[in-house]
């Protein structure tokens, strides 16, 4: 179903980019396994035990049960990973944990609007109970905890404030259909700024925004992956008139920010995007287009399943740039998207 030899590929690409030194002999947590960016963490440590003899001892989680991990069902027999099924808008059981964490890669969550628009209610609790009882956890012996929050945050960010820094605060409106996403994100970051201050304790906030490539799974539903499946089928029929503004990063690229941030950063708050290809949705669509030799169709200029989505998206790096080198290796977007649909299996 998936080409999992892009993955192998990124991995590797991956390790030649950072001192990992730091994960040898350690304990790792990673919650939302079955995801993109779960996932593709999961796959490195792994790489890490077999090509690079980190010994380090891997705990794996999602919400979904092992037979419908499809992401990463491949990992789950290994003897080096335990997983176990986690509904992360409640407190994780402790027994499922080991006595002493070294780090924590919090990705749960729903990054999908198809699903964090569905129910309100359990889209805040994943962002606030998940990580309150694991950091609370991580008390007893100190640790490190990287915790994925979001661009969305900002809001519908003013035109003078993009690319957008991590000082700006965003604007709240309670009636915005997504306030519970962007609203239990920020609670989620205040209770990380609070574990911070304990002794032992090093937790760090990557505002996410817009990762994508090998990786995806087929139920996948954002734009840049149904644009795919839809170019698959030899046309694709747009939404709206894609005048939107977008700065993707692909998967490679932005786990290797987030690495950097947990194992190296010395600031609580990161933005984790691309800001050196800003794309319109149209010019998206017609990217894959042109790949896939299909069609593209613009919609109407307004619909109402995309009217609260920010209407342009884009993250300033300047403050990671002040800490680390950034920009040397960022994977062009044509090449991002081709190694997308490669993954999908469909070139």
């Amino acid at each position: 179903m998936y080409n999992r030899q892009m993955i192998i590929e990124e991995v590797k690409n991956l390790y030649t980019r950072l001192d990992f030194s730091n994960l040898k002999e350690s304990t790792v947590l990673i919650t939302g396994a079955n995801g993109l960016i779960g996932g593709f963490l999961s796959d490195f440590v792994c790489y890490l035990n077999d090509e690079k003899r980190f010994n380090i001892k891997i705990f794996l989680t999602s919400f979904s049960k092992p037979s419908n991990a499809a992401r990463i069902e491949h990992l789950l027999d290994r003897p080096d990973v335990v997983y176990f099924s986690w509904d992360s808008s409640k407190k994780i059981d402790i027994d499922n944990l080991p006595p002493v964490l070294d780090y924590c890669f919090f990705c749960s969550g729903y990054g999908q609007p198809s699903k964090f628009l569905k129910n309100n209610i359990k889209t805040s609790l994943l962002n606030v109970v998940g990580p309150e009882s694991i950091l609370s956890r991580m008390l007893v012996g100190g640790g490190n905890f990287l915790f994925l929050s979001t661009s969305e945050i900002y809001g519908d960010t003013p035109e003078e404030l993009l690319p957008t820094p991590e000082t700006y605060c965003g604007i709240y409106d309670l009636s915005n259909n997504r306030s519970a996403y962007k609203v239990s994100k920020s609670l989620g970051e205040v209770i990380c700024k609070e574990y911070n201050n304990a002794p032992d304790m090093n937790v760090r906030i990557a505002r996410v925004a817009l990762t994508y490539g090998p990786g995806a799974l087929r139920s996948d539903n954002r734009v840049l992956q149904e644009f795919i499946f839809k170019g698959s089928s030899g046309e694709i029929q747009m939404l709206d008139d894609g005048s939107s503004i977008r700065n993707y990063l692909y998967i490679t690229d932005s786990v290797e920010v987030m690495m950097n941030i947990i194992l190296h950063g010395n600031n609580l708050v990161y933005n984790v995007g691309g800001d050196t290809e800003p794309l319109s949705i149209f010019d998206i669509a017609n990217t894959i287009g042109d790949i896939m030799k299909c069609k593209v169709k613009k919609g109407k200029s307004k619909n109402d399943n995309v009217k609260t989505a920010p209407k342009n998206v884009g993250l300033s790096m300047s403050k990671y740039r002040k800490e680390f080198e950034y920009g040397q290796n960022i994977t062009p977007f044509k090449v991002g998207v081709l190694n997308t649909i490669r993954w999908f299996k469909y070139e």
